[in-house]
């Protein structure tokens, strides 16, 4: 009978017979649809050449796709494999593996006369009188079935001597780890066949011709070593839990102040529900809004790309779900399925550079459009609501002063003469190095003064050795918290006495920077304006430049303010060492004792790592991930940025790029110790040469061994070492255990009461440093076109579940378990947008190398128009050009959608105004100015710190910028 495939093509050469374009493109339709329906029939029905053939075929069942792909008869050469037959259509595959009842190397021949032929890529076992498949000398993918004596003779390969019982094979010599190894003559009997001569790297040889592994002792040692901190860790634990609870108060204390710090509408006690809409509701400022935008972008993104692509697989071919993932437990498996792959993916190659060239301009195209409609909002956002920066300008370059001086009422005159409008007030940044404790807890003093706490004064207790070690944890548990236990019995110490606060505070010198705060917008514009056409304000016969400020008061570090460009220069160098350093010793002291390891596989036969080697690579790549992530977080604070924008940008900027270095060390290093193993056990590729004689890196890269060692390593890097286990580990470790620790620690201990205690149930803050880990998830799957068409959906379909469960966990997290805060500055999120163009680029190389190899001959590695050198030029040009020009179209084209972040269309709002509904201003947040505010201005009532949660401390006088009081009915 004709297969339904068959007959499509004869109706289509029919119609294109004239040589039409009109009768060409209805051939092609009537062909699409003829597939379409034949795809359910395809797998059913057999699909053979000759009656023979189809004998064979029905006495076997349908198991596989190596089995409705090959020929099972002698054949000259590898061409002849058959990949003609294959099931288009996502349906036919389904109910085909729904039917299958055995697997190929489960069946075993009844046929002797195997025993002397030599078969091409047969699947099933060899007969039980010549039990072992040996692969023929000079003719490639070609079996012989034979004894066990005679492994090596009868014309097979010499060196294959080695009867393997388990898997029926006549294999080469292969010891774990073994670089070069030595095989038994054929027709050996003795029980030791093989010995290695020659270990891999990183291994010793031992006297029984095995190879021990070096590292194996530092895996050992942080086993130990983790095992004992963990068992430390559940005692310390049991025991707290195990305390009796003796402070309620200070429990409720702390769980009220907790409940104070979340965000809340204006006007409400109660925080904003969990079904807020983050994405169109601004509630801690347009970076909110523009990040939780940028994660259903993403998203988005994503979900179009992979239906794209799963319309391919059921419109063109389901073996676009399966190219590159089929495993072959037997060199004759191997074979089949090596050569059916590369074939089968050269058909197929069209839809991979059709989805690349979609892939592409989509995510291009639409980055742009993005960004416009981002930069709107942000101009939007910033028209619509008066924020502190709205009113405020930044002087800089000023002339050092004294604290003994009135600095405050020197600049404000200055700028009065200079500009003709009178500030309301002038925020001064101080350098206060060295005194940073100390302002700190005579800032905690004044804010803890109006919740008197009575004092408990218990005697110590002989706690033995146990005791003191709990307790020492303990201590340096609460002391991270900045829990003093030690300072609640010393309010009255000489150091927080008035005149020592006071001493402290005339001691101090001023910074180059201070912000001028003006009544209402229109004279901040009108002064910026004078200031800019005079040059500057002069003070002191300096002009100091005067400029706008888009960063809101709560995100700047006044006690960063002192350390220059300079220095912060050779901060942030200093940190890029510590990051290159830390990618290096975990690369060289962890990643490589396992990657030589997992080089002992060869990922052919069968001889692949199991779920423990597996777990040992998550544990690794998560816990480089973690430890990059603090070394990336502590060097960009180290760097002490003016801004909590400038420092999640840097370390934005810092946590990608150490990404990026480690995950291009670690997939280089596997990827080299596998193909050297594979060279080792005489890995073929689909042409018969084997992959050691293979002379050039784009052969190598482009074989069926290699697409399946890097595509499968990096689909476990993604899922679930990168896309799953971090972001499932962090509501356990950012939310739930410090809660119920601060529950133990605080109920335990009396002492703990008002401020310590609001602190151990403190809040954690809100960061932006979700666009680094966006973007490199983003990267890793752009990576995934470069191999085998397989691990596409898979790897996509893992980062949309990832992103989504990423998405509803920031919402939950910014509505309940972060403490306020305000993202008002476009910095990180613009960098998020710049980023974009690094896996734009990677598409862009990834659509030359696969175009490339389209126009390859199909039966011939490496063969397409560019070779060489001249392809990893072509890809990297493309790459670069795709960056640059990216970076061009955001600079000239997006950007001036946007505006100046401190105009708003209002212009009747007055300070008074808007520093009424938001406590956090450039005078509330500056730590020494509210201290002057007391000891030197004499201001009455003073200037209260902002803290969050702790606005109801705050005093209203609105001549020197206090406009802020929390109403009666929202104190709880």
């Amino acid at each position: 009978p004709i297969s339904p495939i068959t007959l499509s093509n004869l109706i289509a050469d029919c119609f294109t017979a004239r040589d039409t374009s009109f009768a060409t493109m209805i051939g092609q339709s009537v062909q699409l649809c003829l597939l379409a329906i034949a795809c359910d029939l395809s797998l059913s029905l057999p699909t053979c050449s000759t009656g023979e053939d189809c004998a064979v075929s029905a006495e076997q069942p349908k198991w596989s796709l190596v089995q409705s792909s090959t020929k099972t008869h002698p054949g000259p050469r590898a061409s002849e494999l058959e990949v003609g037959h294959q099931k288009p259509g996502l349906v036919g595959h389904i109910l085909g593996d729904s039917l299958a009842t055995k697997q190929p190397e489960e069946v075993q021949s009844t046929d002797t006369s195997l025993c002397s032929k030599d078969v091409f890529a047969r699947p099933e076992l060899c007969p039980a009188v010549c039990p072992y498949a040996a692969e023929m000398q000079n003719e490639f993918c070609h079996f012989r079935c034979v004894q066990r004596q005679d492994c090596g003779l009868l014309g097979t390969v010499q060196n294959a001597t080695i009867p393997d019982d388990e898997i029926k094979v006549c294999r080469h010599c292969k010891v774990e780890a073994c670089a070069k190894c030595v095989a038994a003559k054929p027709g050996d009997n003795s029980t030791k066949l093989e010995r290695c001569v020659t270990c891999m790297p990183g291994y010793t040889l031992n006297e029984e011709g095995e190879c021990d592994m070096k590292g194996i002792s530092v895996f050992i040692l942080i086993g130990v070593v983790g095992a004992v901190a963990t068992v430390g860790v559940i005692w310390w634990y049991v025991t707290i839990v195990l305390k009796p609870c003796v402070n309620d108060d200070g429990i409720k204390e702390g769980l009220q102040g907790r409940h104070r710090m979340k965000l809340f509408p204006g006007g409400s006690d109660e925080p904003y529900p969990l079904t807020t809409n983050l994405m169109a509701t601004n509630i801690a400022g347009p970076g909110t809004m523009a990040m939780f935008r940028y994660e259903a972008a993403v998203i988005l993104w994503a979900v179009v790309l992979l239906l794209v692509w799963l319309g391919f697989a059921f419109f063109v071919s389901s073996d676009l779900l399966i190219l590159g993932t089929r495993n072959a437990s037997s060199p004759q498996l191997l074979c089949a399925v090596v050569a059916w792959g590369h074939a089968r993916q050269m058909e197929l190659i069209w839809t991979k550079v059709s989805w690349l060239s979609f892939a592409y301009v989509f995510s291009f195209a639409g980055a742009i459009v993005y960004g416009i409609q981002q930069s709107k909002m942000f101009a939007r956002c910033n028209n619509e609501d008066a924020t502190m920066p709205s009113f405020a300008l930044k002087l800089t370059n000023l002339p050092i002063f004294n604290g003994s001086e009135a600095v405050e009422e020197r600049l404000k005159a200055a700028v009065k003469v200079a500009t003709g409008f009178e500030p309301l007030g002038v925020s001064v940044a101080w350098n206060y190095e060295g005194c940073e404790e100390q302002v700190k807890h005579a800032i905690e003093a004044e804010l803890d003064e109006d919740e008197p706490v009575e004092q408990t004064h218990a005697q110590e207790e002989d706690l033995g050795a146990l005791g003191g070690l709990e307790k020492t944890i303990t201590d340096k548990v609460l002391h991270a918290w900045h829990v003093h236990i030690v300072h609640l019995d010393s309010h009255g110490d000489d150091h927080s006495s008035p005149e020592k606060i006071k001493q402290m505070l005339e001691g101090l010198k001023t910074t180059p920077t201070a912000f001028v705060v003006f009544r209402d917008q229109a004279s901040r514009e009108q002064a910026l304006k004078a200031a800019i056409a005079k040059g500057g304000v002069e003070v002191n016969g300096e002009a100091c430049p005067m400029e706008t400020c888009c960063y809101a008061p709560e995100g700047l570090f006044w006690e960063n303010f002192h350390v220059s460009p300079g220095t912060r220069g050779w901060k942030i160098a200093l940190s890029t060492m510590a990051l290159l350093a830390s990618c290096c010793v975990w690369t060289f002291l962890l990643y490589i004792p396992y990657a030589l390891y997992m080089s002992s596989f060869s990922f052919a036969n069968g001889d692949e790592p199991g779920e423990f080697s597996e777990s040992i690579f998550i544990v690794l790549v998560v816990g480089s991930q973690i430890g990059l992530f603090v070394v990336s977080s502590m060097g960009a604070k180290f760097a002490q940025f003016q801004s909590e924008d400038e420092t999640q940008r840097t370390y934005t900027i810092f946590y990608n790029a150490a990404l990026i270095l480690n995950l291009v060390m670690d997939i280089t290093l596997q990827t080299f110790l596998s193909y050297q193993q594979m060279v080792g056990v005489g890995a073929h590729v689909s042409d018969g040469r084997l992959l050691g004689s293979l002379s050039s890196f784009q052969e190598i890269f482009e074989s069926y061994p290699i697409q399946k060692s890097v595509g499968k390593l990096l689909y476990v890097y993604c899922w679930p070492c990168t896309f799953l286990v971090p972001f499932m580990a962090e509501p356990f470790v950012a939310w739930l255990l410090p809660y119920f620790t601060a529950q133990m620690l605080v109920g335990a201990n009396k002492k703990i009461r008002g401020e310590n205690a609001v602190k151990a149930f403190e809040l954690g803050e809100m960061e932006q440093g979700r666009y680094a880990d966006i973007i490199f998830n983003v990267i890793l799957v752009v990576c995934i076109p470069f191999i085998s068409p397989a691990y596409l959906a898979w790897t996509f379909g893992a980062l949309i579940v990832s992103h989504i469960y990423i998405y509803l966990f920031d919402q939950v997290k910014t509505l309940r378990y972060v403490v306020k805060f305000n993202f008002s500055g476009p910095d990180v999120h613009w960098l998020g947008m710049q980023l974009w163009a690094i896996p734009c680029s990677i598409l862009a190389g990834a659509l030359v190398f696969k175009a490339n190899q389209m126009s390859a001959d199909p039966h011939k590695l490496g063969s397409g128009f560019l070779q060489g050198e001249q392809l990893w030029y072509s890809i990297a040009a493309a790459f670069a050009l795709h960056f640059v020009v990216h970076q061009c179209v955001l600079e000239f084209v997006v950007k001036p959608f946007s505006s100046d972040p401190g105009l708003v269309d209002d212009k009747t709002v007055t300070y008074d105004g808007a520093a009424k509904l938001n406590p956090a201003t450039h005078f509330s947040t500056n730590p020494v100015h509210c201290l002057r505010s007391k000891y030197i201005l004499k201001q009455n009532p003073p200037q209260v710190m902002y803290a969050p949660g702790k606005e109801h401390l705050m005093k209203l006088n609105p001549e020197i910028g206090a406009c802020f009081q929390v109403e009666a009915k929202q104190l709880k």
